[in-house]
C-alpha cells in the first residue's frame, strides 16, 4: 500500500497580481523620484494611478492612496521650503524631507510586497480610500 505525498500548499495566492503590485511600486517611487525634475508636480503619477485603480483589493488601495496623501503633503510642504530659501535654509531643509521621503517610499514599497499596511509619517490625509 503505497501512500500518496500530501498536496503542495501554495501561500500568498491573493486577488493580488504583479501588474497590482506594480502600480503600487510605481505610485510610491514616481511620487519621491518625480520631485527631481518636477518638483511641484510630484503627485501627478500617484493621482493618475490611483484613479485609474479598479482593483478590489483593499491593501493596494490603501497603498495607493497613502501615496497620493505623501505626494501631495510634500508638494505643500516645497512651498514652504521655497519660503525658507530666502532665508538660506530651505535648501537644507527641502534636501532633508526629500531624503526622508525617499526612503519613507522604498519603506512603503516594501510594505506593499509584503501585504502589509503602511501609513506615511508626517501626512495629511487629503484622500481616502
Amino acid at each position: 500500500m503505497e501512500e500518496q505525498p500530501p498536496q503542495a500548499v501554495i501561500l500568498n495566492q491573493g486577488t493580488n497580481s504583479n501588474r497590482d503590485i506594480g502600480n503600487g511600486s510605481a505610485s510610491h517611487l514616481c511620487g519621491s523620484l518625480l520631485n527631481l525634475i518636477f518638483p511641484y508636480l510630484c503627485w501627478v503619477v500617484p493621482l493618475i494611478l490611483y484613479s485609474t485603480n479598479n482593483s478590489e483589493d483593499t491593501i493596494l488601495k490603501h497603498h495607493l492612496t497613502q501615496s497620493l496623501n505623501a505626494s501631495i503633503t510634500f508638494s505643500l510642504a516645497l512651498i514652504i521650503h521655497t519660503a525658507l530659501m530666502l532665508v538660506c535654509l530651505g535648501f537644507i531643509t527641502a534636501l532633508v524631507h526629500w531624503i526622508m521621503y525617499l526612503v519613507w517610499s522604498v519603506n512603503a514599497n516594501n510594505a506593499l510586497k509584503a501585504r502589509q499596511m503602511y501609513n506615511y509619517p508626517f501626512t495629511i490625509n487629503f484622500v481616502s480610500p
